[in-house]
């Protein structure tokens, strides 16, 4: 291999290198970096699916935990956003009503198309 071919090799290898770069840092800046919590709260609501007296089933969303499933269910039932002191023992009636049915067993691992169950608020 001439001195010549090596150094046009070479070249080429830098050249590669700078655009894979460029592209990169030009699309980090201009926001083409996907970040899991760019939108914690999106417009999806959970589906009622069965309303019997005062308990709903939802169906569980890709995203869902129980947490956020009983906040917007108390959201919906206060007509406000319910602070964590109000979502908190509702949280854990949640979570007793529905360990026994939960796929993995563990209120912190549900999974999307799981139904939860959610009992009545107040009772």
């Amino acid at each position: 291999m001439s001195l010549q071919t090596a150094y046009v090799a070479d070249m080429r290898c830098v050249l590669i290198r700078l655009i894979a770069t460029t592209a990169s840092v030009f699309g980090f800046l201009l926001g083409g970096v996907a970040w899991a919590d760019r939108n914690p709260d999106p417009t999806r609501l959970p589906v009622v699916i069965a309303s019997s007296g005062a308990d709903h089933s939802v169906i569980v969303a890709e995203g869902d935990h129980l947490w956020k499933i009983s906040g917007h269910h108390l959201h919906g039932v206060l007509g406000r956003p319910a602070t964590n002191n109000e979502i908190s023992p509702y949280w854990r009636r949640v979570v007793d009503t529905n360990r026994p049915n939960l796929r993995s067993g563990d209120p912190d691992l549900i999974y999307p198309g799981e139904v939860v169950t959610l009992p009545a608020v107040g009772s």
